[in-house]
């Protein structure tokens, strides 16, 4: 079922990207380009190209809600946003948690893989899932904190280079 009125929802959009987008063109040190020498981008890069894809969003939603005509009440609790609230209440209780364990274990390690269990068993995935998801995020995770934050540029992109070239060996294109 198409749900009308997707005005409101369309204009919160608007303003939020419209908001990102001006704090980046306040806040000198929120420069999207950066110099060549240090990688090409600055810190403004990430959060422009989001408050872009949220002015996008809006505008569509906007004509979206103008062509549909109509309204829907945004408010009324059905069971199904009940239940999607519900967790989505749950699963920002097990981010503060998540973050709260990691302050004051300082085992960053060691509570990935019990917030990974949780959330899966949060968004009804299966204990076999959740279980091979936990085992394998967090080796993941360990290697992307080894290789991509202390690495120099050069290095990763030799390693991406024989990446690739093993890929096109050994991969029929």
């Amino acid at each position: 079922m198409i749900k009308k009125g997707d005005i409101i929802p369309g204009i919160f959009s608007l303003l939020v990207g419209a908001l990102i987008l001006l704090y980046i063109a306040l806040k000198p040190k929120m420069a999207v380009g950066g110099e060549m020498v240090n990688g090409g981008i600055g810190p403004g890069a990430f959060p422009a190209i989001c408050g872009v894809a949220l002015i996008i969003c809006g505008i569509l939603l906007v004509i979206r809600g103008i062509k549909q005509n109509g309204t829907v009440d945004y408010f009324a609790l059905t069971p199904e946003r009940k239940e999607n609230l519900k967790i989505a209440a749950l699963l920002i209780l097990m981010c503060a948690l998540m973050m709260a364990a990691w302050k004051i274990s300082r085992m960053f390690l060691v509570c990935l893989p019990v917030y990974a269990f949780t959330v899966n068993k949060l968004l009804k995935r299966t204990t076999k899932f959740s279980i091979i998801f936990t085992i394998v995020i967090r080796p993941l995770f360990m290697c992307f904190l080894g290789f991509a934050l202390t690495c120099p540029l050069d290095l990763k992109v030799e390693v991406i280079k024989c990446l690739l070239m093993f890929l096109q060996r050994h991969l029929p294109i």
